[in-house]
């Protein structure tokens, strides 16, 4: 893509130069001598991106950067300074400059920062594309709720996606849809075509969070060889959803409460306050309570979070939305695997209205996945289902004890018996009922199921979105 630049600089020399030197880069540039003249061309031509001298005779960099950001504020504008100050760079950023950089003759921080803007510009294009899909996929009156307990949750819900500043901490089972729920409130409410990011709490290393949350400038750090914009601060007018917030490292909880409570933020390295509009989310199954009682979450940062909880139900709570759902899941498979399924039969229904799901809607959604996948005609019968679910129901995984921290002995109740189909069913499979089993056992907490399987907390994550 070509991207348009309006180059504002006083000096006919240096503007000339600059402009030769960014035509060559493949950028459209048009240029102006002075502050007046960018605001008069800015009247009939709409730029990617300005880039605008500090120093200038009567308007400086500063006082045109207030103008535009009055009729454009979502422009991009990076001021250029050969002798600016930190004070000019502060107050650069508050009037919502992208970026301050130095003017050289190689002109490297400029095309650096040319560069950060024009990924931003199409990251934002793609979000924009993306919401629009999504806001229909997402819709209120795409949701399965035939189940009473479904319908009551879904009006607060809806309540939830009318009220776009209230913080929201979604509560449920592995594989209940915390997530979904999540996007449901986004893509509903007044923030529907900004950004919706996800934020994976156990898989991001704990030495790149902070960074990977906030940013950093250039030089902050090793190997910070220019500045980042941080997750929160590009999902600004949206919403940053933190999944499994229980995992969020404690140095991190209290600085992610300060940018809740005063929604600014400082990337790392940074003397500039940045103001940020986002509502905030969490999602988890552990129960946030405990973990404050334990010492292994704050409770300052749990208040905060607890603004509005809504505790997803489980699917064997909702047991009227099993095969509304199948069928959705069905339609989904059928098309993305690009086969003539179209129906599921009578005693297939039969068997998933008796299981209990243990793994909930995303145990539903990869059974009629792999259904799908060895379905030879255009109907789900119970042979394309695993074995173990045509017997009689599980327990709920409620009534199940967990597993003892600490064992010296074995006994019956450490045992997992999983029957394994040849031919039917691959390593991966038997690998993750494996896991949601233990999970099962563990009453929910990752940690100790991780700790039960001989792996990290991290690991076990990993392990689980490789096999869906």
């Amino acid at each position: 893509m070509t991207w348009q630049l309006l180059l504002v600089e006083d000096e006919a020399s240096v503007r000339e130069a600059f402009s030769l030197r960014l035509r060559d880069q493949g950028y459209l540039v048009q240029t102006a001598g002075s502050g007046e003249e960018a605001l008069s061309l800015l009247r009939s031509f709409e730029p990617d991106i300005l880039v605008l001298d500090l120093i200038m005779p009567n308007l400086s960099g500063l006082d045109v950067l207030a103008r535009v950001k009055q009729t454009s504020p979502n422009l991009l504008v990076i001021l250029l300074t050969a002798r600016g100050t930190v004070k000019d760079a502060v107050e650069a950023t508050k009037l919502g400059a992208f970026d301050f950089v130095a003017k050289s003759i190689d002109m490297e921080d400029l095309l650096h920062s040319l560069r950060r803007a024009t990924e931003l510009l199409t990251l934002q294009r793609q979000v924009r594309l993306q919401s629009g899909q999504d806001v229909e996929r997402y819709a209120l009156d795409r949701v399965i709720a035939e189940s009473p307990v479904t319908q009551t949750f879904l009006s607060q819900i809806r309540e939830l996606a009318n009220n776009d500043r209230v913080t929201v901490l979604l509560q449920g089972e592995t594989g209940t849809g915390k997530q979904y729920m999540g996007r449901v409130i986004h893509y509903n409410g007044a923030r529907a075509h900004k950004p919706c990011i996800e934020v994976d709490c156990p898989s991001i290393p704990r030495d790149l969070f902070e960074s990977e949350l906030f940013g950093h400038e250039k030089g902050s750090f090793t190997g910070a060889a220019g500045r980042k914009t941080g997750l929160i601060e590009m999902a600004e007018g949206g919403t940053v959803m933190f999944d499994e917030i229980a995992d969020l490292p404690l140095p991190l909880q209290a600085k992610l409460l300060r940018v809740i409570e005063e929604r600014t933020l400082r990337r790392i390295g940074g003397s500039a306050t940045i103001p940020v509009d986002v509502r905030f989310m969490a999602a988890t199954n552990r129960n946030l309570k405990d973990a404050v009682d334990k010492g292994e979450f704050r409770e300052d940062l749990y208040f905060r979070l607890n603004v509005v909880t809504l505790t997803v139900p489980p699917l064997r709570e909702r047991h009227e939305d099993i095969i509304p759902l199948a069928s959705q899941f069905l339609t989904r498979s059928a098309l993305s695997l690009r086969k003539p399924v179209r129906h599921i039969g009578n005693s297939a229904q039969a068997i998933l209205g008796h299981y209990t799901f243990p793994g909930n809607v995303r145990e539903l959604s990869n059974l009629i996945e792999r259904a799908v996948i060895f379905c030879p005609g255009d109907t789900l019968e119970t042979g394309h289902f695993p074995s173990d679910i045509h017997s009689s129901p599980r327990s709920s995984p409620t009534q199940l004890s967990p597993i003892p921290s600490t064992c010296s002995q074995p006994s019956d109740s450490m045992d997992i018996h999983i029957s394994f189909r040849l031919g039917d069913q691959s390593l991966a499979d038997l690998e993750d009922r494996i896991i949601v089993e233990v999970l099962q056992r563990a009453g929910g907490n990752k940690t100790l199921a991780a700790k039960h399987l001989g792996i990290t907390r991290w690991m076990l994550d990993r392990r689980r979105k490789l096999n869906q």
